[in-house]
């Protein structure tokens, strides 16, 4: 549902009092959208969510302001001229007309002006790919990681849990990139616990999310594509109500399951190729609604036409069990890694039981053999972005360790976090057929037995997961889990 105007009100506050400024505007643009080269349209927009977050609306343009001194907020947004109206419909009118903002600042001339949102100016972020040669167990980015994230930056921490961050108008050795991140921070802590409004919104898309789901187990079956299959789902997000995908669908069969990140046309976007399943072929559709401008994001693995077999079935029961286990783990208090290590081990125990690994599952966990097989996170803050805000304390430094390395989530949960929880095992050809990892696990790794399982592709299973006071609610708890469909 659309917060009201005293959850938009509440939620200013909030922003205001963690920044505790004094003397400054502060600026936060939506954005603009980008050119189509070689028409007269643009690329899908989606407003920048600290704005959606803060005005529940993101027409290209929109611009909330702050004013420190007069501690009030408002809200610009844009207004069409009649020729253009000619060809576009109107913008929902929100607030007072984009075209009074240079005079609204004028007024306030004398003041420092700081650009959050769209019109931030930051640093480039760091590559999220991680180097994969040499002797290092590392693997890929995590599981929906889409690069980059801007949001990714260390937010400070609540009050509940320290009293020294951050905040005031701008110290005198401060600069203004180191501003605008201590400012974007405080606001990513506010939008890391989700008042009911933004729960609503979940819960809507993750409704959306289970009809597209639904299809698919009716109707998916050997001779279809993948595309086939996406184009399928996504008709009835679209039909349930949702107005767009949260991100690009993976619907990935066989051995292109394998692939963390595999959608459809990253080949050739010209020429796409698309896989045709087949009879016992794994199925691995990781996929969600978006609906006011929050995301769900769901995986399921079937077995497609055919009877599991007795790997495929041992390996979809392992990885069902992992989740189980670490989604009741999150509780407010519990660390994130703990809860990423706990499936970290989960996972190791079942390999050695299926003879793909030998010795004790928390040494292969702590030596990085387990990540050959599980080479993401557990899961991440979900919201506004896929990749929500906030996912790390103030301080926090990466760690080396091969099963930490990579988390978009590293804190204590608390209650109104709304996490994925998502492990998986997979047979990747660029980890496993390695040389310097081959010889580097030679006694943890069954390799014969590895070898054998080639082409398997991948398994994993992802649900949407909201911290409570007492036991977690799964948002999407409605979308069944079937081992074989077809």
């Amino acid at each position: 549902m659309k917060p009201s105007a005293e959850v938009l009100e509440a939620r200013r506050e909030r922003v205001a009092r963690r920044w505790e400024l004094t003397d400054t505007v502060v600026l936060l643009r939506a954005g603009e959208p980008a050119n189509w080269p070689g028409t007269d349209q643009f690329f899908a927009f989606l407003p920048h969510p600290d704005v959606s977050y803060l005005s529940a609306v993101g027409s290209p343009g929109t611009t909330l302001a702050y004013d420190a001194v007069a501690d009030t907020w408002e809200l610009f947004g844009p207004r069409f001229t009649p020729e253009r109206l000619v060809w576009e419909q109107p913008p929902v009118e929100v607030g007072l007309p984009l075209a009074e903002l240079d005079g609204w600042l004028a007024e306030r001339g004398d003041r420092t002006v700081i650009e959050l949102g769209a019109g931030a100016e930051l640093a480039a972020a760091p590559p999220a790919e991680p180097v994969v040669s040499g002797d290092s167990a590392e693997a890929p980015a995590p599981v929906s990681d889409v690069g980059p994230n801007p949001e990714a930056v260390a937010a400070p921490e609540t009050e509940s849990e320290s009293d020294d961050h951050a905040t005031g108008d701008q110290p005198t050795d401060e600069t203004p990139a180191a501003r605008v991140l201590r400012l974007s921070a405080g606001l990513a802590i506010e939008r890391m616990v989700k008042d009911a409004a933004e729960v609503d919104d979940i819960r809507t898309a993750a409704a959306a999310s289970a009809a597209g789901f639904g299809w698919v187990y009716e109707h998916a079956a050997p001779g279809m594509t993948e595309r086939e299959i996406q184009i399928g789902m996504e008709a009835q997000f679209y039909a349930a109500g949702a107005p767009r995908v949260a991100y690009d669908s993976i619907v990935a069969s066989g051995p292109h399951g394998a692939y963390l990140h595999y959608v459809f046309a990253a080949d050739d976007p010209l020429r796409p190729a698309t896989r045709t399943v087949e009879p016992g072929d794994l199925l691995l559709v990781d996929a969600g609604a978006q609906y006011g401008g929050y995301a769900s994001d769901v995986t399921r693995t079937m077995v497609v036409g055919a009877e599991p077999t007795d790997e495929q079935e041992f390996l979809w029961k392992l990885v069902l069990s992992a989740q189980q286990q670490t989604i009741d783990m999150c509780r407010p208090g519990v660390q994130w890694r703990e809860v990423h290590l706990a499936a970290a081990h989960i996972l190791g125990a079942g390999l050695v039981e299926m003879d793909l690994m030998r010795g004790d599952a928390a040494e292969l966990v702590t030596s990085g053999a387990v990540a050959l097989f599980f080479p993401h996170g557990l899961g991440h803050l979900l919201g506004l972005s896929v990749h929500d805000a906030s996912g790390f304390p103030p301080g926090h430094e990466r760690s080396s360790d091969p099963h930490l390395r990579y988390l978009r989530t590293d804190r204590g949960l608390e209650p109104g976090m709304v996490t994925t929880v998502e492990p998986g095992v997979y047979f990747i050809d660029a980890l496993l057929c390695d040389a310097a990892r081959r010889e580097k696990f030679a006694e943890s790794v069954v390799w014969e037995r590895v070898d054998e399982l080639r082409g398997f592709g991948g398994i994993r299973i992802e649900d949407d997961v909201l911290v409570t006071d007492g036991e977690p609610e799964v948002l999407t708890a409605a979308i069944p889990k079937p081992i074989r469909i077809g």
